[in-house]
């Protein structure tokens, strides 16, 4: 039982360290850049080598880098329609968009909940074994960045639990819409043992196949980190 736990909370960290180093691709390096080799990055992320490789794979599938023996990791071109998806985003951030926090909960509130309730309808028993890895993960000591970290891998956990690979590519994508949103929301304890808490009731839900309450657990968990983010001092 200790080595599947092991294996579902590998998954999900993985998840995690795959949606880090895909912001590192779209926001600091361009096309024909190399990534740093795998032991660096695994000693910046504080994760194992096995860890960043299997990141680095999920990148190459989604055919946002390209892994060649010798060469390394490097950074590939992206397509014209993921630029006009992703320049969205950036542009707003450089422009400094006062709407843009309001823009990603717009965003995570009309697709996160219905993701929850498919979840709900379809997870199965690794499925929620592998959500009960990234909660057993989470406590009160964790650092704001690894609590930020396991945050994004219970989300990408319950994309991955609705059976639709579609959403666990959103959701990944995604990641570097709502950082921002997310570190604010992480960034103080009560913030920190909130989202844990909401994260058990979505859990539980899904757990539970109970979709109606999958879906509003999610809204409900998405709406209070909407006011903690209002409440939170800029930094």
């Amino acid at each position: 039982m200790e080595h599947g736990h092991g294996l579902h909370r590998g998954r999900t960290l993985g998840a995690a360290t795959a949606a880090h180093l895909g912001r590192l691709v779209r926001d600091e390096l361009s096309p024909g850049d190399k990534l740093p080799p795998e032991r660096t990055l695994a000693e910046d992320l504080a994760v194992s080598r096995t860890t960043v490789r299997e990141a680095l794979q999920e990148l190459e599938r989604r055919r946002l880098v390209s892994r060649t023996p010798g060469r390394g990791t490097v950074v590939l071109p992206r397509s014209v329609e993921a630029d006009q998806l992703l320049g969205l985003v950036d542009g707003a951030r450089s422009e400094r968009d006062p709407s843009e926090t309001e823009h990603v909960s717009e965003f995570r509130a009309l697709v996160e909940p219905q993701i929850a309730g498919l979840a709900a309808r379809r997870a199965d028993e690794s499925d929620l074994l592998q959500l009960e890895g990234v909660l057993a993960s989470t406590h009160a000591g964790l650092s704001p960045a690894e609590s930020l970290a396991q945050d994004v891998a219970f989300h990408v956990q319950v994309a991955r639990a609705s059976g639709n690979p579609l959403f666990v590519s959103l959701c990944e994508l995604s990641s570097g819409w709502v950082e921002d949103v997310r570190a604010k929301s992480h960034s103080t304890s009560h913030g920190r043992r909130s989202s844990f808490e909401w994260h058990e009731r979505i859990h539980d839900a899904i757990r539970r196949h109970d979709e109606a309450a999958a879906r509003q657990a999610m809204a409900d968990h998405l709406t209070d980190v909407a006011h903690l983010v209002e409440r939170t001092p800029h930094q």
